[in-house]
């Protein structure tokens, strides 16, 4: 029996990891939505506000929430084993050890699963984990072991057929409030330069000294004449206020992220340091870069034609997975105002004429 002869039955996919992957999931599930209609998708996400991006999308069937610790554990395996599913796997990049547990309790004629070196027994398929293959690909590989989709080239040069982009599902709430937002503060008579320099609190040290953003926007003053807003949630607060100083400078804060993403979707122009606002700013097709320090581009780079990454070049980076670090984030630090700008400056001018 193929693949094919099982499409009518559901795929179980596994997230553990935050809003910014789960968008890098989006393109492998639009994909699988556009060439296998009938399929359907059921996704077990772990942290809830990771479900955000794919909320009401009608690529996912189902979601269901779970976590980590133990009793949530048992209780999304107790739900899980009374079905049947065509296939399951997590999404790429978690602990094989942890994602093979897992599946040992779960019924699938598929069990899918990542591997470094040591492939687990009791699965039925293996893909090998490359940490230069970009999240986008790797779970698009994962879902093509349940389903019939093209090779990964092919795909890339169907992207558009395909919907093979990224995405974020926006309600018409979303919508209208950030057309609410852009009209109070007089925002649409320039275009809107959005800036991020922030990041969740324990991902602190990708970001960007925001003493360097407050000098990357007087250069950008310098030259273009743009609405400036600054985007803080609950963990950029203090960078928000400081920012906020600059003449021309408006912060966008104490809002729903859904709020934020509508609104990001409506600007021209997009900043920010390794984040998962980034990804977000992908999913519109808004003209951006994103600041790499210790993350690792080549997995989590935004996935957009019309998006860009800038770094400093060090032997020791990307070091994101290393638990502690004995530097001063160099790789940060020493990525100058002028060469950010110098890499922003040619999507501004290419956005704006």
């Amino acid at each position: 029996m193929t693949k094919a002869d099982n499409l009518h039955k559901s795929i179980l996919i596994v997230h553990t990891w935050g809003i910014g992957d789960m968008i890098l999931l989006t393109p492998a599930l639009r994909a699988a939505r556009k060439l296998h209609p009938e399929l359907k998708i059921t996704l077990l996400v772990f942290p809830h506000a990771a479900a955000l991006p794919v909320k009401n999308a009608d690529y996912v069937d189902e979601i269901l929430y779970g976590g980590w610790k133990p009793l949530e554990l048992l209780a999304s395996i107790r739900k899980l084993r009374r079905q049947g599913f065509h296939a399951v796997f997590f999404t790429t990049g978690v602990t094989a050890w942890k994602s093979w547990l897992f599946m040992q309790f779960i019924k699938a004629k598929h069990k899918i699963g990542e591997y470094n070196k040591l492939k687990y027994p009791g699965l039925t398929d293996y893909i090998q984990h490359d940490l230069k293959k970009c999240r986008v690909h790797a779970n698009y590989e994962l879902l093509r072991a349940a389903v019939d989709l093209p090779d990964w080239e092919a795909a890339l040069q169907k992207r558009g057929e395909l919907n093979l982009a990224t995405h974020f599902s926006l309600s018409e709430a979303n919508r209208e409030w950030a057309d609410n937002y852009i009209e109070a503060q007089a925002l649409g008579k320039k275009p809107i330069l959005a800036i991020h320099p922030g990041s969740m609190a324990r991902n602190r040290f990708r970001r960007w000294p925001v003493t360097y953003f407050a000098t990357l926007i007087e250069f950008i003053k310098q030259d273009f004449d743009l609405n400036f807003v600054v985007i803080a949630g609950p963990d950029e607060e203090e960078e928000g206020r400081y920012l906020s100083k600059i003449e021309g400078v408006q912060v966008l804060e104490r809002t729903s992220l859904g709020n934020v993403a509508a609104f990001i979707s409506r600007c021209q122009a997009f900043v920010n340091t390794d984040s998962g606002l980034g990804h977000i700013a992908s999913c519109f097709q808004i003209p951006s870069l994103t600041i790499f320090g210790p993350g690792d581009e080549r997995q989590t780079a935004p996935f957009s034609p019309k998006s860009r990454v800038v770094r400093l070049p060090m032997d020791c980076a990307p070091c994101v997975r290393h638990k502690t670090r004995e530097c001063n984030l160099e790789c940060l630090v020493g990525l100058s105002p002028q060469t950010v700008y110098d890499s922003l400056k040619p999507i501004l001018e290419g956005c704006l004429q």
